[in-house]
């Protein structure tokens, strides 16, 4: 059997990566930079692959994270094969703001809260909303609603920060009352009924 060596041919002996490992925040990238050895590799293509496309993607070895969750970035030369463990996190809220701290309403009027999430990149940013006293004044996705006289305070949270507005029902207050005659002639014995209007 002849056996014949060709001397032009170098095999890939080892492939490396600069990180073994990244966190990153959904959007974010981060570029990874394979070094095969030899130097004089006769083939030094790269290829890369994601355990998880949908957590993290990969082109030529700018990694991009997608939603939180894991992902190994394998990248191939020859037969050696090299991987950096991705770890996308989550982004926490900061701050929840309302457009008002306080309201004053009569019963049966409402008004709407508007809240304000930070930082525009959270990756939850659901209100939950909330009352101290539902028998006073009720919500529903930012919709205050007076129901009795009283005081009761409306509460928006995301994550775990927390914003509030104190509402404050108030009493109809009589500003008038008239009667629909100014003046009557009875006679003894008679009698008339006199009607009140309140306003």
């Amino acid at each position: 059997c002849t056996v014949t060596i060709d001397s032009k041919f170098r095999p890939v002996t080892s492939i490396t990566l600069d990180k073994t490992s990244a966190s990153l925040k959904a959007g974010e990238t981060v570029t990874l930079t394979a070094t095969v050895s030899p130097d004089d590799a006769t083939d030094k293509t790269v290829t890369w692959a994601t355990t998880d496309a949908t957590v993290a993607t990969v082109d030529n070895g700018v990694v991009t994270a997608l939603k939180v969750g894991s992902a190994a970035i394998t990248a191939k030369a020859g037969d050696e094969t090299a991987t950096c463990e991705i770890t996308v996190v989550a982004t926490p809220v900061t701050s929840i703001s309302l457009d008002k701290t306080s309201a004053s309403l009569k019963v049966g009027e409402t008004v709407t809260l508007t809240a304000t999430v930070s930082p525009d990149d959270a990756t939850d940013k659901t209100v939950t909303w909330s009352t101290s006293d539902a028998t006073i004044a009720t919500v529903s996705d930012g919709v205050v609603t007076a129901k009795a006289v009283g005081t009761a305070t409306i509460t928006a949270k995301a994550g775990d920060k927390t914003a509030t507005c104190a509402i404050t029902v108030e009493p109809f207050y009589v500003t008038g009352i008239s009667l629909d005659k100014t003046n009557i002639t009875l006679n003894i014995g008679e009698s008339q009924t006199l009607k009140a209007t309140i306003t």
